[in-house]
């Protein structure tokens, strides 16, 4: 007998019968709604619709911000900032949101590649990982057998962090003293002063959450600076808490910038007088009895005057800052005498305040002396490790890696000179100079040339004279996850480095919160390609070298060596992750991303003040000994001064200033379709490069807004579009950097001009910590091409 037919049953039968026909019609055709998933490796351990949200860091640039990867079925599809990171508190910048595209990049290297032959019909082809490290091996074992280590030399584009502590160590078990890092920046101007005033070698951490009042000179706090996440954050949170409204912020630069848009005020300021507005306030404050003269009498040396290492009594900063009224300050600067006098008053009245420069002045040839002036001023303010002020970045707790006993190879190898200069013609707190190396590596000082996270054809100034100088080097490495300048046209060997989300790394964070603070970098997706991380690598080398090296890197791989570090963090037990076995340790250090110790101790004198006096020296000792060592021109005097700028030749009348926009990430950006879409004040949609004027300049170059004009120096030329902005100093072309690539994949090539080919290469100062990058002049005229 037949089962009724209810309403429930005719429900069942009618969807199963509905199911039936949808399957038969999906059998047939494709649903249109169904995403493209590209097969990636790992995924097949996913199941459909899962996600996972992974805590890393950003490398995108040396800010280090905390960051969460989701991941859906093995891909990474978005990047969000880390609220439980202190360094960001979960925000984050376009730079990081686009870093899910460097790791899909269709242009990346996939496998290690070698070059066949040299000069025209050269090409690349692929290698396999154990024949290039034994390649590469075999050749390092020769330079130490023939007793001529010091021939490697290393270019790591890193400032900090525990990958730019594994090149040191393999360069120091090597026998090398050529090792070159990424401090050759503003950054590194500003941790020259640091060091040469206050001890230490990090330039310093702002402390933006207590500061009311900032004057900026020069910088990029509000635009392309990798402080602005910080900056923004920690304002955000003082508007919305009980700490009264944002921070004012006065700018000083030399033309209409993202920072002067969105500061408070913006002064135009003659490119290179920044330190004559730093000693005018400076002046202003010791005239008015506003300076901390507590401070000055209990941590300071030098504002009076003094005796050096020979007996000879010099005259302080006080003295010096009576050439500095507000009337000359003005004849320098073009800044009104009454302007000085106001924010003088309010950098007192709005205290907590401090003063930060940027590379718009510290790239300039008198870049050190205003670095030095600046510091001056925030002793002067009080504002040394003071709440609101500059900060000293205390170190994370992590266990030392073994000791290191170079072998008699090694040994003479350090002892013998950097072909830098640095120590000889060159002070040895300059750290490293990069742009010293062209002249070096031309004369055929190195044999084999490593290159890690650096594209010196491309993105150094001076980038003709690096070509021709890479062209001579024998054997030159290079770790690019991209096919760049340098690998295309001079790589003997490429060993392809993983994407920042692929491979274990710490945070290497600047400077920024002042309070202990460690972030590490973990994979979030499997490895795509045939690509490994560099750390893992560097040990591999070592081992392929053989013995003393091998011994000296005990481990199997980075992640290894990572985990070394790592359990000082746990043996600690303090700070924000604190449990009693290191597996519940690592499981958290692994979810949320970081470990920190909240909590900054100010005022702490003996870890502030590390210079030979135990006191902030406006007149720097170790500035006259290193003068003295090096046999440089001067009379003693190492009170910070204004220094006029190299004067303009007849034939290239105006100054050019690089500037970095805020889509240039590290390594470029350019081949980041996001970060393209980004607007900025110098590149037109199509990619032209945009070079930004005073009208009167303009005029006496015979240029006209829209215009495409010709920028010609003594080393290059470039082509851009001319755009007119009367807050633009007269007498200066503003061209951005990041254009102008010849490689790095299809979305950079061909795009604007790179304005590296017009700048001079080579420190042009025994005692400059940088090469005077910005310090060149130019010639301007109409373009047809």
């Amino acid at each position: 007998m037949a089962t009724p037919l209810d309403r429930r049953r005719f429900l069942r039968l009618a969807g199963a019968a509905a199911g039936g026909a949808l399957a038969a019609g999906c059998h047939h055709e494709e649903d249109p709604y169904d995403l493209a998933r590209p097969d990636v490796p790992g995924a097949d351990g996913w199941v459909r619709g899962e996600e996972r949200n992974v805590s890393t860091a950003c490398a995108q640039c040396s800010a280090g911000c905390g960051t969460r990867v989701r991941v859906v079925e093995g891909r990474a599809v978005k990047i969000e900032g880390n609220p439980l990171s202190p360094v960001n508190r979960g925000g984050i910048g376009p730079r990081g949101l686009a870093a899910v595209q460097s790791l899909y990049d269709p242009d990346r290297i996939k496998t290690p590649l070698r070059r066949v032959a040299k000069g025209s019909g050269s090409k690349l082809e692929p290698i396999g990982w154990d024949e290039a490290l034994a390649l590469l091996g075999e050749r390092l074992a020769g330079l130490r057998e023939r007793g001529t280590p010091e021939q490697l030399a290393i270019v790591c584009g890193r400032e900090r962090g525990l990958m730019l502590e594994l090149w040191q160590r393999f360069a120091a078990a090597f026998g090398t003293a050529n090792l070159f890092d990424g401090r050759d920046s503003a950054d590194g101007v500003v941790a020259h002063a640091v060091r040469l005033m206050q001890g230490g070698h990090e330039p310093p951490a702002y402390d933006w959450a207590n500061a009311r009042y900032v004057v900026s000179l020069g910088s990029a706090l509000l635009g392309s600076s990798c402080q602005l996440v910080a900056f923004a954050r920690a304002q955000q949170e003082r508007r919305v808490g009980t700490a009264g409204g944002r921070a004012k912020v006065v700018h000083f630069g030399a033309w209409r910038s993202r920072t002067a848009v969105n500061a408070d005020e913006h002064h135009p300021l003659r490119p290179g007088s920044a330190a004559a507005i730093a000693l005018g306030l400076a002046h202003l404050l010791v005239r008015d009895g506003a300076h901390d003269a507590a401070f000055v009498a209990a941590h300071g040396f030098g504002f009076d005057p003094w005796t050096d290492g020979a007996g000879v009594e010099r005259p302080g900063l006080a003295a010096r800052l009576a050439d500095y009224s507000p009337e000359r300050v003005a004849e320098r600067t073009g800044v009104a005498a009454a302007e000085l006098e106001r924010i003088a008053r309010e950098l007192v009245a709005q205290k907590p305040s401090f003063v930060v420069a940027g590379g718009e002045e510290l790239l300039l040839a008198n870049g050190l002396e205003t670095a030095l002036a600046v510091h001056a001023l925030n002793g002067l303010l009080g504002a040394i490790d003071r709440p609101g002020g500059l900060l000293t970045q205390r170190p994370a707790p992590l266990d030392p890696w073994p000791d290191l006993e170079p072998d008699e190879v090694a040994t003479a190898g350090l002892a013998r000179a950097r072909i830098d200069g640095v120590g000889a013609t060159r002070m040895a707190s300059c750290g490293s100079l990069q742009d010293a190396l062209p002249a070096a590596l031309a004369s055929g000082a190195v044999d084999t040339l490593l290159l890690h996270y650096a594209n010196p054809a491309w993105s150094r100034p001076g980038a003709a004279q690096w070509r021709a100088a890479l062209a001579k080097v024998p054997f030159v490495v290079s770790f690019s996850p991209y096919l760049d300048e340098t690998c295309a046209d001079f790589a003997d060997l490429v060993l392809p480095d993983c994407s920042s989300l692929e491979r274990w790394e710490d945070g290497a964070a600047a400077p920024s919160v002042g309070f202990p603070h460690f972030g590490i970098a973990q994979p979030a997706v499997a490895t795509l390609h045939s690509t490994r991380a560099t750390g893992d690598v560097v040990i591999a080398l070592a081992k392929a070298v053989g013995e003393p090296l091998a011994a000296a890197f005990p481990w199997n791989d980075f992640r290894a060596a990572l985990l070394k570090r790592v359990a000082g963090l746990h043996k600690a037990a303090r700070g924000s992750i604190v449990e009693a076995k290191g597996s519940d340790f690592l499981k958290r250090l692994w979810e949320e991303g970081s470990w920190s110790e909240p909590g900054y101790r100010y005022e702490q004198w003996d870890e502030v003040l590390t210079t030979p006096s135990g006191r902030f020296e406006f007149a720097p000792q170790l500035l006259a000994q290193e003068r003295a060592q090096i046999g440089a021109a001067g009379d003693g005097d190492v009170v910070p001064r204004h220094v006029e700028l190299p004067a303009a030749p007849a034939a290239r009348p105006w100054l050019l200033i690089a500037v970095r926009p805020a889509s240039h990430a590290t390594g470029g950006g350019a081949n980041l379709p996001w970060l393209r879409r980004v607007a900025t004040e110098t590149q037109l949609p199509d990619g032209s490069t945009v070079a930004v004027l005073h009208p009167e300049t303009a005029r006496a170059a015979g240029v006209v807004a829209g215009a495409a004009i010709a920028i010609e120096s003594e080393f290059g030329k470039a082509r851009a579009i001319a755009r007119l902005d009367p807050a633009t100093a007269k007498g200066v072309v503003v061209v951005p950097e990041g254009g102008g690539h010849t490689a790095f994949g299809r979305y950079a090539r061909g795009r604007g001009a790179n304005v590296m080919e017009l700048l001079a290469a080579g420190a042009t100062a025994p005692q400059g910590s940088v090469a005077a990058a910005r310090a060149t002049h130019v010639a301007i005229q109409r373009s047809e091409a």
